[in-house]
């Protein structure tokens, strides 16, 4: 298994920031420290929110032997100079017109990324307006239907049947504004202001909300948090978004078919060969699983194995669209009579550190 790139940064002002920013975003890269004699240069704020070490004197030696890569983007003599008489570290050192190069080259690879995620979600939003037609349809005509049958009832008064008639039609509307919500949610693109997120804090939101109403339906709630997880770079709403909706699925099915009576909730840490540190959320239930002619269709829109009612099938679809913009993958394992596993990693940043310190 490669080991990851091991990197220090000298000199954390606006070059060394975006860089900084850049590296945290690029799977596969371990940022040993970053070092400027300014202690008040804005890296320091990025790297103390992404727990990357800092140090506002030269990097001492055994840290730059560790390094695969030295990024002078700052041009300090002082922190550039010993690096440079050294024989054995001068090959690593990246200079300020190499720096410069490399920062192009890395931005323009996040922002080719980020635009083949987005023809990717786009694609398969075509996909989906081209099949909502149907189900978009359906409220639309309940509301028709019941507004000509709410006439007819005011013109002989029958008001109560035209109550019932309206009420009808505010239940269809109802339904359109949840379609309309997923259909948004699916197709918006990710925040480009994502920040080093917490996810074992997102967990403990979501259980928050969740465990009063599981509580009261005698359902156990399982967890596991893995101490000290590195960050991942996402919005903290979309990431909740995401486990909401997994955990609520999870206890309809449990209510729904009267199986099962547990949900877990599970967060790790790992390494990828080919895509590098992630940390990973397992959500899981031992309700009666899925049967497995559907699981290659379950994160389709408007896919869904429950009985008709006010789902939209639009739930795991949601998921999937949210956790691929963040760089990250969501799968489901699932058997007969033996619940659901949904397991999410997304890409993580450099591990918690302790925040600013000499290295």
């Amino acid at each position: 298994m490669p080991k990851p790139l091991a990197v220090v940064i000298l000199g954390a002002g606006p070059e060394g920031t975006e860089l900084l920013t850049t590296l945290l975003n690029v799977s596969g890269i371990e940022i040993l420290v970053i070092a400027d004699r300014d202690s008040s240069s804005p890296g320091f704020e990025v790297a103390e929110a992404a727990g990357v070490r800092m140090t506002s004197g030269p990097v001492r030696l055994p840290v730059l032997r560790r390094a695969d890569v030295i990024f002078d983007a700052g041009g300090d003599s002082k922190l550039v100079g010993p690096i440079q008489r050294n024989k054995l570290l001068r090959p690593k050192l990246l200079d300020g017109p190499a720096t410069h190069l490399a920062l192009r080259l890395l931005t323009q690879y996040r922002q080719g990324q980020a635009q083949l995620r987005q023809t990717e979600r786009m694609t398969v939003m075509g996909n989906l307006l081209a099949s909502a037609a149907h189900e978009l349809n359906n409220p639309l005509l309940v509301v028709t239907g019941y507004s000509a049958l709410a006439g007819a009832h005011f013109q002989d008064g029958s008001l109560a049947e035209a109550r019932e008639d309206i009420k009808r039609m505010a239940e269809a509307a109802d339904r359109l504004r949840v379609l309309m919500e997923r259909f948004l949610k699916f197709g918006r693109p990710a925040s480009s202001s994502d920040v080093p997120c917490d996810v074992n804090a997102c967990v403990r939101a979501v259980l928050r909300r969740l465990e009063p109403d599981l509580r009261r339906l005698e359902i156990r709630l399982v967890t596991s948090l893995a101490p000290a997880l590195p960050p991942v770079f996402a919005d903290p709403q979309a990431v909740q978004e995401v486990l909401v909706n997994l955990m609520t699925n999870a206890r309809e099915v449990i209510t729904a078919s009267h199986q099962g009576s547990m949900i877990t909730c599970e967060t790790a840490a790992g390494l990828n060969d080919t895509t590098g540190r992630y940390v990973q959320i397992r959500i899981g239930d031992d309700g009666p699983g899925i049967p497995r002619v559907h699981l290659p269709h379950i994160f389709e829109p408007l896919y869904t194995t429950k009985s008709p009612g006010p789902n939209t099938g639009m739930g795991l679809a949601v998921c999937y669209g949210t956790v691929s913009a963040l760089g990250g993958t969501i799968t489901c394992d699932s058997k007969p009579e033996q619940g659901a596993l949904f397991t999410i990693r997304l890409p993580a940043g450099e591990p918690g550190g302790t925040g600013r310190q000499g290295s």
